[in-house]
């Protein structure tokens, strides 16, 4: 890689400083030699999710209402990474809370992480795959989840091209999971 053609950050001014974001003002030489104010959203947290089957391959996603959007979404379980968490300890504690479930760490497969918003922000989503989950309790966070539901791969492929499913994390992660070899 050319060095000459980084962007070169003078200074850096929060525009916003919140519990979760940040949004950075940073002042920016770029490599033409022009400068400009660039809006970046930093992300305290990074982010976990799972797709998660059980024995008949089916798998479990949880409705949430996204008041943002004012949309019910199915979705991945998934969460945000506390500080002194690593990312198998937060998505195994978000599958439990959200969808009642659990997997064995050793049907627990990482699949590394990727950038949901690359170029506006810091985020990583980090990419799980559970086998062999199993339903625990049907106790949920009722102020997060509406309900849980298990589906097959054709149900998910249809509730993705319908439009039932918008959500970037879950929409990524189902697809890996259902055409990645694992």
């Amino acid at each position: 890689m050319n060095k000459d053609k980084l962007w070169n950050i003078t200074s850096t001014e929060k525009g916003f400083s919140g519990d979760w974001i940040d949004v950075n003002l940073d002042k920016i030489i770029l490599p033409d030699k022009n400068e400009i104010i660039f809006e970046a959203i930093n992300f305290h947290r990074n982010g976990a999710g799972i797709a998660a089957q059980n024995t008949e391959g089916k798998y479990v996603l949880v409705k949430n209402y996204r008041y943002i959007n004012d949309f019910e979404s199915w979705e991945i379980p998934a969460g945000t990474i506390h500080p002194d968490m690593e990312p198998s300890e937060c998505i195994m504690e978000e599958l439990k809370e959200e969808a009642g479930c659990e997997v064995d760490i050793e049907n627990l497969k990482y699949h590394g992480f990727y950038f949901p918003s690359i170029g506006s922000s810091n985020q990583k989503f980090h990419c799980f795959t559970g086998k062999n989950v199993h339903q625990v309790t049907d106790e949920i966070d009722a102020n997060e989840i509406i309900e849980t539901g298990w589906f097959d791969k054709d149900e998910i492929l249809k509730m993705i091209s319908g439009g039932v499913i918008k959500d970037g994390f879950s929409i990524t992660l189902l697809m890996r999971s259902i055409f990645m070899v694992q």
